[in-house]
């Protein structure tokens, strides 16, 4: 399944100097649970994995690199879902290729991105942009669920420099986990 940019309809964006201002007043708007999930700064995988008493495993649905003179560039996007096969995120990262050795140690496996970073001790620093509330019919079609979901979008930084910046969209079935 292919997803672009283009298929996504956001109903609210909050930017990050907002969020900040906001978070005392999110719980009136808010449900708690996906207050903790949009503004967690820890890892995401971890946290699905302390939720869904499941190991977090990853779906890749599309993976493609763009080439340019200065900087080479990864897009991948995969589905985030229980060892039940349970779909709870859809994640799409660009990865900015800085070191061919940071890349082959995170990125090569097929695990989650934190996970990754976890398990090779890779010190990163996470910058969370915008949370946001949209819709698409792709995703719609695939979670079977119709209502608008929230996402987010935030970039690593390694050594102080970008390293992936990634737009995570999140299934309304989280929330049944925290039940």
């Amino acid at each position: 399944m292919n997803f672009y940019i283009k298929k996504y309809h956001s109903i609210c964006i909050l930017p990050i100097n907002r969020i900040k201002y906001l978070t005392n007043k999110l719980p009136e708007s808010i449900m708690i649970q996906v207050k903790l999930i949009l503004i967690n700064d820890g890892s995401y995988t971890r946290t699905i994995q302390y939720i869904t008493s499941h190991t977090t495993k990853i779906k890749i649905s599309q993976k493609y690199y763009k080439k340019s003179v200065k900087i080479n560039r990864q897009i991948r996007c995969v589905w985030l879902e229980t060892s039940m096969y349970t779909k709870l995120t859809f994640a799409r990262s660009l990865w900015t290729l800085i070191s061919n050795n940071i890349y082959r140690e995170t990125i090569k496996n097929k695990s989650p991105i934190g996970q990754s970073f976890i398990e090779n001790q890779i010190d990163i620093y996470k910058d969370l942009h915008e949370i946001y509330y949209s819709y698409c019919k792709d995703l719609e079609k695939t979670l079977k669920f119709r209502d608008p979901i929230w996402g987010r979008k935030y970039t690593l930084y390694y050594k102080n420099q970008s390293y992936v910046t990634i737009q995570e969209f999140f299934s309304p079935k989280i929330i049944d986990f925290f039940n």
